[in-house]
């Protein structure tokens, strides 16, 4: 982007490929958004937009249909963009489908384990929590690589449960909804503590993974992920950005 002030690109590290003009305005605009700078009700001109991010109008117009995607925008035709609302409720609601799936993956992957099944799998979540146990450790932890880094703990599980169907609907609920925003704020693993109780689920839901125990390991990601949910939650409440009601 052309203004590295307006933009912050530790996002781009983040992520599993440089994003797009159109996706780092939309990852922009996204923020101002949840965050109040942008308000509720408030016209999201193309005009404005492009002067502001100091881009063109055409990839603008790519990041208000990827920012309607994630349900932060209304298009209505021959009026133009508008904000809508973001509720405590509306993320509630997104944290529950996404850690029901998570949980059902976890369960799904535990059954592939107690029939040998995953041998590589189980390998590479071992390696996503030894890069979680290394960034508890650092007191000087940037919670955003820490939510990234317990995100693709998640992922691999989903992944390595070898349910095809859910692994497609938890792309569609990453790409196709503000959680890129919210995760990107992360209100989970600002201290130490809170990285050790998160890291020590994520130990007990790979013991369980690994041992082929499907029940104990569905149990243990649904409650290591409500507890980030509800921390979230709490932040958010008590913080209360002035875009979110």
């Amino acid at each position: 982007m052309a203004d590295p002030e307006t933009y912050p690109s530790p996002f781009q590290a983040r992520t599993v490929r440089p994003l797009t003009t159109a996706e780092q305005v939309a990852d922009h605009c996204g923020l101002m958004i949840v965050d109040g700078r942008i308000q509720a009700g408030e016209r999201m001109g193309e005009e404005r937009l492009a002067e502001m991010c100091n881009v063109s109008r055409g990839p603008v117009r790519e990041a208000l249909r990827i920012l309607e995607k994630r349900r932060l925008i209304e298009i209505i035709p021959r009026r133009g963009a508008f904000v809508r609302t973001v509720s405590l409720q509306s993320i509630a609601d997104l944290f529950n489908v996404r850690n029901a799936l998570a949980a059902m993956a976890a369960g799904g992957l535990a059954e592939r384990c107690a029939a040998c099944q995953a041998t590589d799998e189980v390998q590479r979540l071992e390696r996503r929590l030894h890069q979680i146990r290394n960034l508890t450790e650092n007191r000087s932890c940037d919670p955003l690589d820490f939510s990234y880094q317990m995100t693709r703990f998640v992922f691999a599980t989903i992944r390595g449960s070898g349910n095809l169907l859910l692994l497609d609907i938890w792309k569609e609920l990453n790409e196709n909804t503000f959680w890129t925003t919210i995760w990107k704020a992360p209100q989970d693993g600002r201290t130490l503590a809170e990285r050790k109780e998160r890291l020590s689920q994520m130990e007990d839901i790979f013991h369980s993974v690994s041992s082929g125990n499907p029940g104990q390991a569905e149990l243990e990601m649904r409650h290591a992920l409500n507890g980030v949910r509800d921390r979230v939650l709490a932040n958010l409440e008590s913080s209360r950005p002035s875009g979110i009601v």
